[in-house]
């Protein structure tokens, strides 16, 4: 489906508070427990598909990150545009989703220390979102391919590559920050043929649809605050959604740089940073159960979560299946479960990926015939035509089009298809 896409560039939503106050999720979700525990996703691949990135920023001093080069986008002379950068626009955005992963704790001088939910894992870190160097004109913002076009010789775009790519890389699981109407589906289908979980934040606008985050199978992540409640969109309305799967902290977040220094601290709002702390979530839980499979992973998210301990999934409109628990995770083996992707709709021929594109997948991939049958899930999603070739966004307190972050969150408002999952209840209070 030809998709319309409109940039919105909302006023910075700076937060008033102490660095210390931005470090209330790594508290509420008892992440230091985990790794006084020995858990900490050692042993585990997590990829994250971003923006440019600032790797030397205090913090990720010393993590293991790996940075792919080149970027999946070019600039008009074909130039592909630097994967790495210290430019503050530009690679403010990863950096932080990438720190909620693996951020090392240590803190600038001055400054609270910023320590990711799985420090241990092994980060495989590819550039497919902003591709500016600064803030610019449109001109500037579409992510071409060397031969100046939008699309690769074989039809694909470059966020779509690059999560072939980190599935051919070997992760286990891949967190994407990033929204837009580029069709993705082969790429996600190659990562469920191949037990990859991935993980999409939602736009931070309500009733708003944006790929990979709205595709089968993946787990679309909404955004709370310290209070429980989820987030608002511009207009003031709660962010609902028919494609949330889960829910985690991404309000009022303490991040690492400012535009005035690299070495300061700010409070920062989006799905984008709820959605590598579930990413880190899933990799600590995987370290402890190594057999466990992408949809016995999925499948443990959604019966364990809030405070109640282990229950039978009830989905709403709000926070998905409910609030992103690791404390809930650990402490059920996942193989119990079924091996199939629960949010995964395998009936439906139209649905994007289907099941025959993750059986053709597989079979590329020589893994043999698919034994997945998965249960019911998002709606379907019908795959973008050509016209809607947009440059990727990046959607939660992040870059969208023009890169421009300071201390706020930027959306983007697409109009694209409608879920067919139906609403039930907003949101509720959201424990760790």
């Amino acid at each position: 489906m030809a998709g319309l896409a409109v940039a919105v560039m909302v006023p910075s939503a700076a937060v008033a508070g102490t660095a210390d106050s931005g470090l209330w999720w790594f508290d509420r979700a008892h992440i230091q427990a985990a790794h006084d525990a020995g858990l900490d996703g050692s042993g585990v691949k997590v990829a994250v598909i971003d923006s440019q990135i600032n790797p030397d920023v205090v913090g990720l001093r010393g993590a293991d990150v790996t940075v792919r080069e080149p970027s999946y986008c070019f600039d008009p002379s074909g130039a592909p545009y630097p994967t790495v950068s210290t430019d503050y626009v530009a690679a403010s955005h990863a950096t932080n989703v990438v720190s909620m992963i693996v951020g090392t704790g240590e803190a600038p001088s001055g400054g609270a220390p910023v320590k990711g939910v799985a420090p241990g894992v092994e980060l495989l870190f590819y550039n497919s979102g902003g591709v500016l160097d600064g803030v610019g004109g449109d001109d500037d913002a579409e992510c071409l391919q060397e031969d100046g076009t939008t699309l690769a010789e074989d039809g694909r775009f470059g966020l779509d590559h690059a999560i072939s790519d980190a599935v051919a890389d070997g992760a286990d699981i891949i967190s994407i920050s990033i929204g837009s109407l580029t069709d993705v589906a082969k790429g996600v289908a190659e990562a469920h043929a191949s037990d990859v979980v991935v993980v999409a934040g939602m736009p931070n606008e309500d009733g708003i649809a944006l790929w990979p985050a709205a595709l089968n199978g993946v787990v679309a992540v909404q955004a709370f605050g310290e209070d429980g409640k989820i987030q608002n969109g511009v207009n003031g309305t709660p962010n609902v959604s028919d494609d949330v799967v889960i829910a985690a902290p991404g309000l009022d977040l303490l991040l690492q740089g400012t535009s005035d220094s690299w070495d300061a601290q700010e409070l920062g709002s989006g799905t984008s940073f709820a959605t590598p702390i579930v990413a880190g979530m899933l990799a600590v839980v995987k370290q402890k159960y190594p057999e466990a499979t992408a949809g016995q992973l999925i499948q443990s998210l959604i019966h364990n979560t809030g405070t109640k301990g282990e229950h039978d999934p009830k989905w709403n409109s709000g926070t998905g299946y409910g609030a992103a628990s690791l404390t809930g995770m650990l402490a059920v083996d996942p193989t119990k479960y079924p091996d199939v992707n629960p949010i995964f709709d395998a009936d439906d021929p139209n649905a994007s990926p289907s099941q025959l594109m993750v059986d053709e997948a597989k079979a590329a991939l020589g893994e043999g015939d698919s034994t997945a049958s998965p249960t019911t899930g998002p709606g379907a999603v019908e795959p973008p035509s050509e016209a809607s070739a947009m440059v990727p966004w990046l959607i939660g307190g992040g870059i969208v089009l023009v890169l421009l972050v300071i201390g706020g969150i930027i959306l983007a408002i697409v109009l694209t298809r409608s879920s067919q999952r139906k609403t039930t209840e907003q949101g509720g209070n959201h424990g760790g």
